[in-house]
Order: structure tokens, then sequence, then C-alpha cells
């Protein structure tokens, strides 16, 4: 073999570059359900920790050029924990992101030949390892524990969700919708405008807001995010960058005006009660 071919023979990237067009396609399909799969489970397994709302940022893998053989997956999700004071109304984010890599051998083809024909991708033993992508991941969050919430033993202010809940059953699921808009509008955007900067992902995490129990106004909200991007070096190790951003919305209104308010189609351009401004101007100053 001449140097040139040895070279080409161990030149690394990232899937995306290196796998021809069909195997590129059941790569994206395989990617699509392995992230389908952890979204199912998370609720009764990984997510049933502190960190509740694991959420897929990035999901990454390299191999060579020429023959397609693995050298390493990296699995990038962010989870937060929100506390509101109940003596002040503040809201403290504890967000993470969390870089989970896959144990993985043998040939792209191979590992997608094994994981389109399963039903459950997420679980399947991958060749050459015997350990699946969700094995991967829980040996990741093996002993992985949040912050203590700050002391506060008031009860004047709490997170306007628990407190819809508490109140008026159906306001809280209309509420849950509305936040499900916020996630779908902020994907629907991201493309073209926050994932087009330094970092090609970026995730929604939770959007939470503090509603006082007297007066029943909302002073503010605030949403976090988590931020990845990745790089394969020339020995096809991924190196992975990723933060966590948390973004304030001011609101000082009442909280049926706010629900109101963003009860429609696309609450993120949604205007704010008694402001000229939304959610999504909020987002462009902060990221």
């Amino acid at each position: 073999m001449s140097a040139s071919e040895d070279e080409l023979r161990t030149t690394y990237g990232d899937l995306f570059e290196t796998l021809a067009d069909a195997d590129l396609d059941r790569w994206v399909d395989v990617r699509a359900k392995l992230a389908a799969g952890f979204d199912r489970i998370c609720g009764d397994t990984i997510c049933s920790g502190d960190y509740s709302n694991l959420t897929t940022a990035r999901l990454r893998c390299s191999s060579t050029h020429a023959t397609k053989k693995l050298r390493e997956c990296a699995w990038i999700l962010g989870g937060s924990i929100e506390y509101v004071d109940g003596r002040t109304g503040k809201i403290t984010t504890d967000a993470r992101a969390f870089t989970c890599k896959i144990p993985v051998g043998g040939t792209a083809k191979a590992m997608l030949d094994t994981l389109s024909a399963s039903r459950d991708p997420l679980m399947t033993p991958l060749p050459a390892t015997g350990t699946s992508f969700y094995d991967g991941l829980v040996a990741c969050f093996s002993g992985v524990m949040g912050g203590p919430p700050p002391a506060s033993e008031a009860t004047f202010y709490a997170e306007l969700d628990e407190w819809l809940w508490e109140t008026d059953g159906d306001a809280a699921m209309s509420w849950s919708g509305t936040k499900r808009a916020l996630v779908k509008g902020f994907h629907d955007v991201c493309g073209d405008t926050f994932c087009e900067g330094e970092y090609s992902d970026v995730e929604g995490l939770r959007f939470v807001c503090s509603v006082n129990r007297n007066s029943k106004r909302v002073a503010r909200c605030s949403w976090s995010f988590v931020m990845a991007d990745t790089s394969v070096d020339s020995r096809g190790r991924i190196t992975t960058r990723a933060k966590t951003k948390t973004c304030n919305v001011e609101v000082g209104a009442q909280a049926s005006a706010l629900t109101a308010a963003l009860k429609v189609d696309d609450p993120l351009h949604a205007k704010l009660p008694g402001r000229q401004t939304s959610i999504y101007d909020a987002l462009v100053r902060c990221l």
C-alpha cells in the first residue's frame, strides 16, 4: 500500500461526511429513532433523577473515509433544574450540558445494518462491543446530581406551572400546551436565527415563570437552553463544545393575562401583556 493510500484509509470524518448517500439516509433515520427512543423512555429511567428534562442537543459519530471503521460516538444532552425562591420570586436555574461517549467498534455499515433492522435501536447491542447506546447513557449519568435549592421557607411565590395545577387544572393543561408550542416555535426559527451562530445546535430546556400566590402576578420568566457543536480531529476523536444559557423574560402582569396572551398558535412572537415585546425579542437579546 502506498503512503497516499494509507493516509486516505486512516483519514477520519463525521459520519455525515464519510457515508455514501444510501447509508447516510440510514444514519439520519437511525439517529432520529435513537433520539425518539430516549425521549420515550427517559421519564422512567435516566430522567427520573434530578435532571428530569434531559434533551438531545447533538449526536455525532466518526469513522474513516475509506473503510468506514468507527472511531467513537458522542451524545450531547442538556438538562435543567429550576427553583423559585418562595420569599422573593427569584428563579434560580441549574442547567448543565452532558457529553456521553458511546462505546462503538467495527464499521459504520455493520452498526447501521444492526440498528436499522431493530425495532428499538436505543436498546440494541452494538456490533463489536455488545453494549447499546442506552448502556452508554446510563454509564454517563451514573451518580449525576443537581445542586441543592436555595434556602427559603417562605411560600409567597411559586412556579407558575405548579400553582396552576394547584388552582385550575384546565388552565394548567392549557399552559402545558403553550409551553409545547413555544418549543415548536423555537425549533421553527432556530435554523435561520439562533442556530446560525457559533453553536449550530440549540435546544430549549424549560420555560418557567414565578407567580405571587397572593397577588397572582407574574414578575418574570426564564428559559434555559443547551448549545452544542462538534468537530472530528485527524485521529477520529470527537471534540465537543457545549454550554448552557438562561434567558430572562420580564413580564409584570397578572398570571391570567400572561396565559391568555400566549394562548395562540405562535406564542413565541406574541406580544406580552402590557408590552410591545415578545419572548422572541428577549431571546434575540440573550442568545
